[in-house]
This record gives structure tokens, C-alpha cells and sequence, in this order.
């Protein structure tokens, strides 16, 4: 039906965070990339948060991996906030957790997140699972992230 809302992603995602490193459980990590979206500004995002390593041990089913952002270049010169660092997410804005299931194994997920005036940001992940998340190279944890906004059906 014209004018129906539809979802219109950006062309593709972006890696934003790529560890090669065994992340332990209550630890952060990430900015490996930054997210440009400053010429589309799109107020919405599907992260996709995939562990292609495993855990050193099960989760505890309903543990998370939770998501950080901090915006850059907000007056377009300083950042929003410190990056996290080890245990401390900082003032880091939580935008997102990915909940896990209790499999040692590869586990993928994906949720939406708001965007919402960020038009460069780095993001992190906090490790809440119980467990160390292994990675390395080859087998890297990975988020990435695909902008959408919704348009207008024809």
C-alpha cells in the first residue's frame, strides 16, 4: 500500500568493533572502528553482536554482552566522554544488550538501537556473561552495525 512506512538501510554495515583478544567476564572493549553517519543521518540501527570463537564455558542462559556508545566530534571537535577502559564503561551511553543463551558455542544476535543525532560514535561492548568470551584471529567477536531509517512506500 503506498505511504506505508518501510525500512531503508544504509548500503552496508560497518564493523564497528573487531577483538582478536579473549575478553573476561566484567571487562570492556571495543572502538575498533568508528560509525560515520554524518551524511545520511539515520535515526536507527540493527547491531549485530557475533562471537565466531566460543566462551570459555557456557553462559548463563539470559547473561548479556551489553553495548556502549560515545559519540565523536559532538562540537565538532571533542568527543562525548572518556572511551571504556577494563572494568569501567566510563559515562558511556548504554544503547543496547545482546542476551545469551547457554551454549559454548558461536551465538549471534542482533538488535535495534537508537541513533538518534549521533552522526560519528565508536562503540563498545561489556562483557556481563559470566564467562571469558574467547576470540582470536579468525574466530573474532565482532558488532556490527547497519543504520536504517524508515520512508515512505511508493
Amino acid at each position: 500500500m503506498a505511504g506505508e512506512a518501510q525500512i531503508k538501510l544504509a548500503a552496508s554495515a560497518t564493523t564497528v568493533i573487531s577483538l582478536t583478544a579473549n575478553l573476561t567476564n566484567g571487562n570492556a572493549a571495543g572502538g575498533s572502528a568508528m560509525l560515520d553517519n554524518s551524511t545520511d543521518k539515520y535515526p536507527y540501527a540493527l547491531a549485530t553482536f557475533a562471537n565466531l570463537g566460543s566462551f570459555s564455558a557456557a553462559p548463563t542462559e539470559g547473561s548479556v554482552v551489553s553495548l556502549y556508545m560515545v559519540r565523536q566530534d559532538v562540537d565538532s571537535t571533542n568527543d562525548d566522554t572518556s572511551a571504556p577502559s577494563g572494568t569501567d564503561v566510563e559515562s558511556a551511553q548504554f544503547v543496547g544488550a545482546f542476551r545469551l543463551y547457554d551454549t559454548a558455542e558461536v551465538q549471534r544476535h542482533t538488535i535495534e538501537i537508537d541513533l538518534m543525532g549521533a552522526l560519528k560514535a565508536n562503540f563498545y561492548v561489556k562483557n556481563e556473561s559470566g564467562v571469558t568470551i574467547n576470540a582470536g584471529s579468525g574466530t573474532e567477536c565482532t558488532v556490527k552495525v547497519t543504520p536504517f531509517t524508515l520512508a515512505p512506500a511508493a
